[in-house]
């Protein structure tokens, strides 16, 4: 069996061990003991975690992983987003998993994901961002453009911490959403899980209506060293998009 077998089998080994681990710990398992478990590193780990939350295997919450209930989510060949060429131009210029949300409310649907294999994930992540919203770039673009009203009745639900890093002082966000609304782009460093940072930025068609997020993730050594050219980048690809084609995206 050539070298690329070896590993393919030794990932779809490594998968049905998280597999079953998480169906015989019902109330969750950290990203660190599954990395105990297969003996390699805990970057590994939350790449196999995140890619069976992306497949419908597993869910994140709280901090811990635990099996999905019941066989996952059909999977449906999605059509092509019209703000898709925005993600894949994100993904080009910076090489990072890009992603282009769509506000529902102060959720956010994950309508276009680009990547490349080895690129990471952002752990947890599936189709939505939902009360985790505060502790994601692209959800604290959608809160910052919410009303007033919309934005306390999110936050009267309570802002689950996730990381120490984490915002869950309503005093503490509100500037911080004021500061991603003035300044057009939002950041989270490690404040959903750990060695996982996002850039974000909101596209508006020709009269100024927002009709998408556009996102990336990146591990925390990158985005230290690279967070000004990644958010320029952002900012640069969410005010270049079409109008004609947002105006599609706001329908879609």
């Amino acid at each position: 069996m050539s070298a690329v077998g070896q590993r393919g089998l030794s990932t779809a080994r490594a998968v049905l061990q998280v597999l079953a681990h998480l169906r015989e710990h019902p109330e969750g398992v950290r990203a660190d003991e599954v990395s105990a478990l297969l003996g390699k590193s805990q970057s590994t780990a939350y790449y196999l975690l995140a890619s069976l939350c992306e497949e419908g295997f597993a869910v994140h919450e709280a901090g811990c992983y635990r099996a999905a209930p019941g066989p996952p989510p059909p999977v449906a060949e999605p059509a092509e987003h019209p703000l898709a060429g925005a993600v894949d131009e994100v993904f080009r210029r910076t090489r990072k998993r890009s992603y282009l949300g769509v506000a529902d409310g102060p959720e956010v649907r994950i309508a276009v994901v680009c990547g490349r294999q080895g690129v990471a994930r952002m752990p947890g992540l599936g189709t939505r961002i939902t009360t985790n919203a505060h502790a994601l770039a692209m959800g604290k673009v959608v809160l910052a453009l919410l009303s007033p009203a919309a934005r306390e009745r999110y936050v009267e639900r309570g802002l689950e911490r996730f990381t120490a890093h984490t915002i869950t002082d309503p005093v503490v966000l509100a500037p911080e959403l004021q500061r991603v609304h003035d300044e057009g782009y939002a950041v989270d460093r490690e404040e959903f899980d750990a060695d996982f940072c996002c850039v974000a930025a909101p596209v508006f068609d020709e009269r100024h209506r927002a009709v998408g997020v556009l996102g990336l993730s990146v591990g925390a050594r990158a985005f230290d060293a690279q967070r000004g050219e990644l958010v320029d980048v952002i900012r640069d690809v969410a005010t270049s998009a079409i109008p004609t084609t947002c105006e599609n995206a706001q329908r879609s």
